[in-house]
């Protein structure tokens, strides 16, 4: 970055900048505002911002106020964005007096932030939702003594929190005080009402008979699945119970092999076989009233995990079978021995060792060195397809798997690469369930993930699980285990090569059920769906040594989407269900307008955005928008198969359905995925450097020039964007996250035209936060 008056260093081209000039010129700009409480991410892109708020509060029923500190991201300014590239490209260079001249746009955006009204009310609300809870303690209840603890609850040590880190701290400040005035009381009560607090109670038909749990426990590829199915073949009826769609299609399969029809059932379609006693399903769909000869449940070490081992908890403890055979890693048995203790069942462990040995490759792997049967694994959507465009470049063929993908297209990718056509495989840890690939050795490009709320080292069990794909036996003689070049081998060796290490907390999850939801609703005399279960999960199970709570929070968005609509309690709580990405404020409008519609009568059509899918292959940015579209209609399908006269085009969505998936086949099986801007659908050359074509770029510099506050394309500020679903996002259309992927972003590093050479190409990218993923060089249009 030079100074006002000074020369370009040399070597530098007048009107050129990069990525690190970029990032020179967000920290000088930080330093501006920092005063104020605003700090920057220069190292992501677009930047990141966040600002530090003081919201004075009056503690209730005291005369006592609390100045509340705390953290709040805005993300990213795209217009600041934008304006910071034109600077830094014209003749003139960015220096201090530009610094601070955006230094005062950033402040001003900044400041004028809805996001700051929108965590001020949330602060707000928690107060007046205290002072509503604390009302029922009557005089109780001290508020003084309460003021007095948040005083010492908001110190922080003098460091200034995030906003949801502030909250907790108060909610767990309120949870304490009020336990010692009787809350706990009203949690027992509430829990005694609701049925929750003596949830095994509710399965009275296995209650109700002699049951036999067996665990059988090994790493991948060891055969306890194999075993396990030849154990329920021999029953007169039964049911497989998996985690996923393509887990339940080849427990269909391998029954139907060992001679037992088998009908297939899962959250959007039944494959009813006539006169068959046995049904393969995913576990949300499991039958607790129907009595089964013998059960088994795949993928029991899912019964830890926070937001769906609810699942592997009713299945375990409901299912009316004399004969319960679960299948997984040995990271289960702790929980399993707990709820086995609970229901007075006898539980026996059958240990399974791997039929080919799998090792540890300690040299690291370049990526000009992955070869045929290897599968790399990638940690998000972006990460994936830029590995694909780099072993496609380097002369592979490749098959991808990843979370947004549907389970059809997965499983024809799957086969692509089974039967050669693709000879590596890219894939996301989608890869640790239901599909049985040839893979020879597993290279991790990554030993970081973000889950969909932080970004964390991968755990031993996720390590273990996704490299026991690698050496199938009968195939390969020995699996290994290697990460890409940049990465370390330690976590991997110490997963493979220790012993699971026990939870620190082994209790089981469980999720509250219709009978639960009516009755603390009763108890609550509300008709809220969303307090229901906001009710649930902060103040049910709390002190239960067998059950812990699931993590509500998605659900209870979904219900928030829903509780305008004019539909009976019941029926709204199976909308919230509903398989929707709540992140995605697009899905959730989709889902409340269903509801109302259904609410008024109203029969809702498919999802008709497969219309807009007629030709062969598609770019990158289609291929991304028919997954989405693939989404909104399996959605549609899971409400169709509850709700037939609701949602009556079922026959029209499957159709749209399997069109759009085989247009997503199509397209990945190209050679050459061809890139498109996502503002306008213009498609782009192979090598052109930027994510958005030159005329959308042009049009946002004559918008800003001319003050008009049209966005490129002729669509509104507050309007809807190029694609329908949103308002444009400083140049480049939204892009919808899979689950437990981080979003994507628009990237605008254009030179000002008429300048020099643009920055921020393929070899200038800032470099990755440590420990990230490694320092591989991606696609311009990953």
């Amino acid at each position: 970055m030079t100074d006002d008056t000074s020369a370009p260093p040399p070597g530098k081209t007048p009107g050129t900048a990069d990525e690190y000039d970029r990032r020179d010129a967000l920290r000088a700009i930080a330093a501006v505002v920092r005063g104020d409480g605003i700090e920057v991410d220069s190292d992501s892109t677009p930047a990141r911002w966040t600002i530090a708020v003081v919201h004075p509060v009056a503690i209730p029923g005291t005369d006592r106020s609390l100045k509340l500190r705390f953290k709040i991201a805005l993300g990213p300014l795209p217009e600041i964005e934008a304006e910071l590239w034109g600077l830094l490209t014209a003749e003139e260079g960015f220096g201090r007096a530009q610094a601070k001249t955006l230094g005062k746009r950033v402040k001003a955006a900044c400041l004028s932030s809805s996001a700051i009204e929108k965590a001020k009310g949330r602060v707000d609300s928690w107060f007046a939702s205290m002072a509503q809870r604390a009302a029922g303690f009557g005089d109780a209840w001290r508020p003084k003594g309460f003021a007095e603890e948040l005083g010492r609850v908001i110190g922080f040590g003098g460091r200034i929190p995030r906003l949801q880190t502030l909250l907790d701290a108060l909610e767990e400040a309120f949870s304490t005080a009020a336990a010692r005035v009787g809350l706990k009381v009203r949690r027992e009560k509430l829990e005694d009402a609701s049925g929750m607090g003596v949830y095994l109670d509710s399965f009275t038909t296995a209650r109700a008979m002699i049951r036999k749990l067996r665990l059988y426990v090994g790493p991948t590829n060891s055969g306890k699945t194999h075993a396990a199915m030849d154990r329920l073949a021999e029953a007169e009826s039964g049911c497989y119970l998996a985690p996923l769609r393509l887990l339940a299609l080849e427990g269909q399969e391998a029954l139907e092999t060992r001679g037992r029809p088998c009908s297939l059932v899962t959250g959007e379609e039944r494959d009813v076989r006539p006169g068959a006693s046995f049904t393969s399903s995913t576990i949300e769909m499991v039958n607790t009233s129907k009595i089964w000869g013998a059960c088994v449940i795949d993928e029991i070490q899912m019964i830890g995990d926070a937001d769906r081992g609810w699942a592997w908890t009713q299945a375990v403890a409901g299912v009316a079978a004399p004969e319960i055979l679960m299948t997984g890693s040995a990271d289960a048995i702790p929980y399993v021995k707990r709820l086995a203790d609970a229901m007075g069942e006898d539980l026996e462990v059958i240990e399974f060792t791997r039929k080919s040995p799998l090792r540890v490759q300690e040299e690291k792997v370049p990526l000009a060195e992955v070869r045929r049967s290897d599968a790399v694994i990638a940690f998000s959507r972006k990460e994936v397809m830029g590995l694909r465009h780099d072993l496609l470049a380097r002369g592979h063929t490749v098959a991808v798997i990843y979370g947004a993908l549907s389970p059809e297209v997965r499983r024809a990718e799957a086969r692509r690469f089974r039967d050669g056509t693709a000879d590596v495989l890219v894939a996301t840890d989608a890869i640790g369930m239901g599909l049985n690939l040839p893979v020879a050795r597993v290279v991790l490009s990554a030993t970081r993930k973000y889950d969909g709320r932080e970004e964390r080292d991968l755990n031993a069990s996720e390590i273990r699980q996704i490299g026991g794909r690698a050496g199938r036996y009968g195939m390969h003689e020995e699996g290994r285990v290697a990460v890409l070049e940049g990465e370390t081998i330690n976590p991997v060796r110490r997963a493979l090569t220790s012993p699971p290490v026990p939870p620190e907390d082994p209790r089981s999850w469980i999720s509250p059920n219709l009978s639960h939801v009516e009755a603390i609703a009763r108890e609550l005399d509300t008709d809220s769906l969303a307090k229901v279960l906001r009710t649930a999960g902060q103040e049910l199970l709390r002190a239960n040594q067998t059950f812990r709570m699931t993590d509500l929070e998605q659900r209870i968005q979904a219900a928030t989407a829903v509780d305008k609509a004019k539909l009976p309690l019941a029926v709204r709580d199976i909308l919230a269900r509903c398989p929707i990405d709540t992140r995605d404020q697009n899905n959730l409008r989709l889902l409340g307008g269903w509801a109302t519609n259904q609410g008024n009568g109203v029969p809702n059509g498919a999802p008709d955005a497969a219309e807009r899918f007629r030709h062969n292959v598609g770019t990158d940015v289609e291929l991304e928008k028919a997954e989405r579209a693939v989404k909104e209609l399996t959605a549609y399908a899971w409400l169709a198969y509850r709700f037939p006269d609701a949602y009556p085009e079922m026959d029209l969505c499957q159709e749209r359905r399997a069109h759009l998936n085989a247009f997503i086949e199509r397209t990945l099986a190209e050679r050459s995925l061809a890139r498109a801007c996502p503002v306008c659908g213009a498609r782009l050359k192979a090598n052109h450097r930027f994510r958005v074509c030159d005329n959308c770029y042009g049009s946002r510099l004559e918008e800003r020039g001319s003050g008009n506050g049209r966005a490129p394309g002729g669509h509104g500020r507050g309007g809807r964007g190029p694609d329908g679903r949103g308002r444009d996002n400083g140049g480049a259309a939204p892009v919808a996250a899979a689950p437990g992927e981080k979003p994507a972003h628009a990237h605008f590093h254009h030179a000002k035209p008429g300048g020099g050479k643009p920055g921020g190409g393929r070899g200038k990218g800032p470099p990755r936060k440590p420990g990230g993923p490694t320092k591989r060089r991606g696609p311009p249009a990953a």
